[in-house]
């Protein structure tokens, strides 16, 4: 088993918002459409009371739409983060005791500053990797120009996708900027993106070493292992934990 120093909190954290947020909002769909009933019966008598009524009619059914959209995305919150914290445990898992794990980093370099998914310190270099929870046809083209992506669902629509290269090569790109000054050169900082919904169907261009299945990476990274290692266990961990204490803990 792998070493992990850190584990995903960022989808945590924004899951307990949104369910602070939908509690509020319960509170007050049952306060708003009783107050909003009252009014209105009050308005058969007297009919200012028809208009109060009707504007707190009004406001109620904008806190149901935003109910509904808090709903549909905690829901997406809770898939992307199960997703993500399922493939930070098979790396944990099949991963050789010398590899270390950070997951969901919030790195700053000069006025940089990015998230990365999860990063893997190894004797064969360093892995930065980004999680993908799309599900569907996934057709794209790892070419860094081609900016955007197509998604087909099953019901055959069509939805355009940024391209997920461009993200993860410029996480590579900051992370070999705190890298400067250590002796791991960035031929040795290998981008990953991981396509980890198991509904993916992956079409992509040139995928080969860039665009995988979840098992796929796990297999790219141990397959290094064969390799003569550029880095010693004792570099590995000073990288990893000094990789650690510079992750922005805000």
């Amino acid at each position: 088993m792998a070493i992990t120093l850190t584990t995903e909190s960022n989808l945590l954290q924004r899951q307990a918002a949104i369910s602070r947020e939908l509690n509020l909002l319960k509170r007050m769909r049952v306060a708003e459409w009783t107050a909003a009933a009252i009014f209105l019966i009050i308005g058969i008598f007297w009919k200012p009371a028809l208009g109060i009524g009707g504007v707190l009619a009004f406001l109620a059914l904008g806190h149901e739409a935003r109910r509904k959209e808090q709903m549909v995305e905690h829901a997406d919150t809770e898939s992307i983060r199960t997703l993500k914290a399922s493939f930070a445990s098979l790396l944990d898992e099949k991963l050789a005791n010398d590899h270390y794990i950070l997951n969901d980093l919030r790195l700053i370099v000069g006025r940089e500053k990015c998230w990365i998914d999860h990063v893997v310190v190894a004797p064969s270099g360093m892995f930065v990797i980004h999680t993908n929870h799309w599900d569907g046809t996934i057709i794209g083209d790892t070419a860094k120009q081609v900016y955007q992506w197509k998604i087909r669902s099953p019901d055959g629509r069509v939805r355009p996708a940024r391209n997920p290269i461009s993200r993860v090569l410029r996480e590579r790109r900051i992370l070999c900027n705190w890298l400067k000054g250590t002796q791991l050169i960035w031929e040795r900082v290998f981008p990953v993106v991981v396509l980890a919904n198991p509904d993916a169907d992956i079409q992509v261009t040139n995928a080969a070493r860039r665009v995988m299945t979840p098992e796929q990476a796990v297999q790219f990274i141990n397959d290094f292992c064969f390799e003569k290692p550029v880095l010693s266990n004792a570099e590995v961990e000073k990288l990893a934990t000094g990789l650690n204490q510079h992750t922005d803990k805000g």
